[in-house]
């Protein structure tokens, strides 16, 4: 029996792994993992999110602990393995399991460390998002699906998408020839409020303008205010709305895309967003929009795949452009085992390298790739390449810690991953203070009534 402990940055408690082998004449090709997840006083995580990763950050395995903290996983006998545990209120834990000699027994006890807490009435209870509002806004009721739905990495991406969505509002008055002047005037006031930190006001504000003049700028206006603060199914439902009136308008389907992907609907979304870049092929956002999707999510419909390919073909100078068609290789090359398809991926990867050194992702998508291959020594100068590139980057710095790791460099894995935790922590705080703002946001909305744009 072969013990290895493995101590996480930031949380006290040692994990101790006993791996146990299985003889060759067994013919089994998987091994159990079998674990249990407990806070910092030993009690018990109940429904806690586990799941396994492989070198290339595909999910091969997850579970939920049950209500004795206990989870179960069944994975491959050989390779490199990431062990993720997630659990709202708790700080995330990821893990490195390696298995160099066949299928093992692994029995981690994985302790969460529980996050920043509130008073709330008499009691402190952590503060998370409420995923069961049930307001009443332009005549649609009881959105309990609002919040945003998914993997840490798809949360971040739906942030992404909502932040980059409301980016698309023109704030003019292109449209004034048509528009009434009281119309005008509240689109003018809901601008003015969402600078000023009001989104409340500035959704009433929105929702007013797009009563009076169901113009296609006063609903973008209104669903891309409600996107940027997670109000749920209402937001796809404006959007919705906006596209029908608006059939001609590529923004509207982007933001109905972003909306539905928050709720959980990648698939749906996708078709969405390629139905935006059809209407408007030289409107970039469809295109990094879809780009951004396939980076979080495995399996989109066929349609990304091709409009990203169309992305790269006309635009071959973008960065981006060659950066995200080669994700879509990436990913087809392995699901295939063509090594032909993951040279085309990597020709893709090193041109957007090329146009824009400074794409620091693009360096983590090369790394993981050679990695793949077995060079490490390719994977080791990627991943440098893309901390230098992009020194905020909690992801390049895992990555590069692990490389340094399997380098023998001991020192500077511990110095890469204590700064991925540094940022992790940062980025944590923030994603919570987010969660306060979202949940407050949703709370008070939940009482507001209003009656459906005519």
């Amino acid at each position: 029996m072969l013990l290895v402990a493995i101590v996480l940055a930031g949380l006290e408690p040692t994990l101790t792994f006993a791996l146990q082998g299985i003889p060759e004449t067994s013919g089994k090709s998987e091994a159990k993992i079998t674990g249990t997840v407990c806070n910092a006083s030993g009690q018990a995580i109940a429904d806690a999110l586990v799941w396994l990763v492989n070198d290339a950050e595909e999910k091969i395995a997850d579970a939920e602990t049950g209500a004795d903290g206990k989870f179960i996983l069944t994975v491959p006998r050989q390779g490199t393995f990431v062990l993720e545990v997630k659990k709202d209120g708790f700080r995330p834990v990821r893990m490195e399991l390696t298995d160099p000699g066949g299928a093992l027994s692994q029995h981690p006890n994985v302790v969460l460390e529980k996050l920043e807490t509130t008073r709330d009435g008499d009691a402190n209870k952590t503060m998370e998002y409420s995923d069961q509002p049930n307001f009443i806004i332009a005549g649609v009721t009881d959105f309990n699906g609002a919040g945003v739905h998914g993997s840490d990495v798809k949360v971040r991406t739906s942030e992404t998408l909502a932040k980059e969505t409301a980016a698309l509002k023109s704030n003019s008055t292109d449209d004034a020839a048509t528009a009434s002047n009281e119309a005008s005037s509240h689109r003018s006031r809901g601008d003015e409020k969402e600078k000023n930190g009001d989104p409340l006001g500035a959704v009433s504000e929105y929702e007013k303008a797009a009563k009076l003049e169901p113009s296609e700028e006063n609903y973008f206006a209104w669903g891309s205010e409600l996107l940027l603060h997670r109000a749920g199914l209402a937001v796809a439902e404006v959007f919705r709305k906006g596209a029908a009136a608006h059939p001609e308008s590529w923004r509207m389907l982007a933001g109905l895309g972003a909306a539905l992907f928050a709720d959980g609907q990648f698939a749906e979304a996708a078709e969405r967003m390629c139905e935006a870049s059809d209407l408007n092929p030289q409107a970039a956002a469809p295109y990094l929009f879809l780009g951004k999707m396939e980076k979080a999510t495995e399996d989109l419909p066929q349609c990304s795949a091709a409009r990203l390919k169309r992305f790269a073909s006309e635009q071959p100078q973008n960065a981006q452009a060659n950066e995200y068609f080669g994700l879509v290789l990436w990913k087809k090359g392995r699901r295939e085992q063509s090594e032909a398809g993951i040279r085309e991926a990597e020709r893709y990867f090193t041109k957007a390298a090329a146009i824009d050194p400074s794409l620091g992702e693009v360096y983590v998508q090369l790394g993981m790739l050679y990695k793949a291959r077995g060079e490490n020594a390719a994977a080791l100068r990627a991943f440098q390449n893309a901390v230098k590139a992009s020194p905020k980057s909690s992801d390049a710095r895992y990555h590069l810690s692990l490389a340094y790791r399997r380098a023998g460099d001991v020192a500077r894995a511990k110095r890469e991953i204590d700064t991925c935790q540094e940022l992790r922590r940062s980025e944590d705080a923030e994603l919570e203070k987010e969660r306060r703002e979202l949940r407050q946001f949703v709370t008070i909305l939940k009482d507001g009534q209003t009656a459906p744009p005519k």
